[in-house]
C-alpha cells in the first residue's frame, strides 16, 4: 500500500493512542503490526527532515541548529522558500508499506467513531 510521508506523519501518534483502546484481537494484533512499519517509515522521515533542518538553519558555533525561544528553528536568510519546497516535496514522498490488513466483520459488535474508522480504512479488508 502506498503511504505519503504526510500521512505517515498524521497517523502515528493517532495510531499509538487507538491501540491503547481494547479493540478485537485481529484488530489490535493488524494495528500493533502496523504502527511497526509506519514507525520505521517515520524514522527515515526524520532523517531526512534533519537533513534539510541542517542544510537550511542557523548554527551555533558547534554546528548544531539554532532555535528561538520558543523552540522554533532559525532559517538562513533567504533559505525559507527553499525549505518550504523541500519540506513539501518530502511530505509528498509516498512509501510502499506492507500493510497487514483485517476483515471488516473483525469490528462487528465494537463501536468506533467515523474518525477512528478513517484512520485504519486502508488496514480493512472488503
Amino acid at each position: 500500500m502506498k503511504l505519503t510521508n504526510q500521512r505517515i506523519i498524521n497517523d502515528a501518534k493517532r495510531l499509538g493512542e487507538m491501540s491503547q483502546k481494547q479493540l478485537p484481537v485481529k484488530v489490535s494484533y493488524a494495528i500493533a503490526k502496523n504502527i511497526t512499519k509506519i514507525e520505521a517509515e517515520l524514522g527515515i522521515y526524520n532523517k531526512q527532515r534533519q537533513k534539510l533542518i541542517d542544510q537550511y538553519s542557523e548554527k551555533d558555533e558547534t554546528g548544531k541548529p539554532l532555535a528561538d525561544a520558543t523552540g522554533n528553528v532559525i532559517w538562513q536568510e533567504g533559505s525559507v522558500e527553499a525549505w518550504n519546497k523541500d519540506i513539501k516535496e518530502l511530505m509528498a514522498i509516498e512509501n510502499d508499506v506492507d500493510i497487514h490488513k483485517f476483515p471488516i466483520s473483525a469490528l462487528e459488535g465494537f463501536n468506533m467513531t467515523p474518525a477512528e474508522i478513517m484512520l485504519i480504512d486502508y488496514m480493512i479488508e472488503d
